[in-house]
């Protein structure tokens, strides 16, 4: 069972973690052709989303806004009273690529670095030609809009490989919009954005501690890993991100007191 809320416009879905690996499992093996997508929103989503109709419109779209931060898991179980969760998506990512439960999935990774990538494969597909293949493929696009030659030599390779989880790794608002746009194209179950996965699950960049992370305090550990790319971001949109997410407490309380 799961709920909806809403900050800034943007529509979260107020679920267990459990409930998500669900969702996938089915969606693999539904006879719906067009892919389901999958949002892992947090606090800079949000902000950037307030000013950017177009990336609101694709989180809004989307077939699941999974809370990818403990102050959207909290502000869930105000606003709904549900047991929701904070999942991110390198968690998601990493538990589809090793869990024995999800084995016989076929994953494609589009994003980051050739260097990471190659990386990601090695650690994800080791164990010899006998075993399984989990990663079917990988490629780091160029950071720019494909032409239409590029994309529909990717909508072919897609159609080649079969993947049934496609892992969108673009960074923040550009995979959602790629996302909502290329499920009109793409034949994939799944797709998921799950922005710097492939630099955490490569090892290419640390992860903040468990205790950071179940605390809300990932985004210090990055802050201080990358201050000089990060410092706007976290600096500047936290105090942001506050002042939606009291706004919106403000204005559900108030709606409760009407409906009492």
């Amino acid at each position: 069972m799961s709920k909806s809320f809403q900050i800034a416009g943007a529509t979260l879905d107020a679920l267990s973690a459990g409930l998500v690996f669900e969702r996938l499992v089915l969606w693999r093996g539904s006879v719906i052709k067009r892919p389901r997508t999958i949002c892992f929103v947090n606090a800079f989503s949000i902000v950037t989303a307030a000013k950017d109709p177009e990336f609101l419109k694709a989180i809004n779209s989307s077939d699941l806004a999974v809370l990818d931060g403990a102050p959207l898991a909290w502000m869930g179980r105000l606003m709904t009273g549900m047991p929701c969760d904070r999942l991110s998506g390198p968690d998601f990512m990493h538990a589809l690529l090793t869990r024995p439960e999800y084995s016989g999935l076929r994953h494609f990774v589009l994003g980051g670095s050739q260097a990471a990538l190659d990386r990601l494969e090695f650690k994800y597909n080791r164990g010899g030609t006998a075993s399984p293949r989990k990663v079917v493929g990988t490629w780091s696009p160029p950071f720019r809009e494909l032409t239409p030659e590029e994309e529909r030599g990717f909508v072919d390779r897609m159609a080649e490989l079969r993947p049934d989880v496609l892992w969108v790794c673009l960074g923040t608002a550009r995979q959602e919009k790629w996302m909502a746009r290329m499920r009109e194209i793409l034949d994939v179950p799944v797709m998921a954005g799950v922005g710097a996965a492939v630099d955490f699950l490569s090892g290419n960049k640390p992860r903040a501690p468990r205790w950071m992370q179940s605390a809300g305090l990932e985004w210090l550990f990055r802050l201080v890993s990358e201050p000089r790319r990060l410092w706007r971001r976290y600096l500047v949109g936290n105090v942001r991100f506050l002042r939606l997410a009291l706004m919106e407490l403000w204005r559900h309380r108030a709606a409760r007191r009407q409906r009492a």
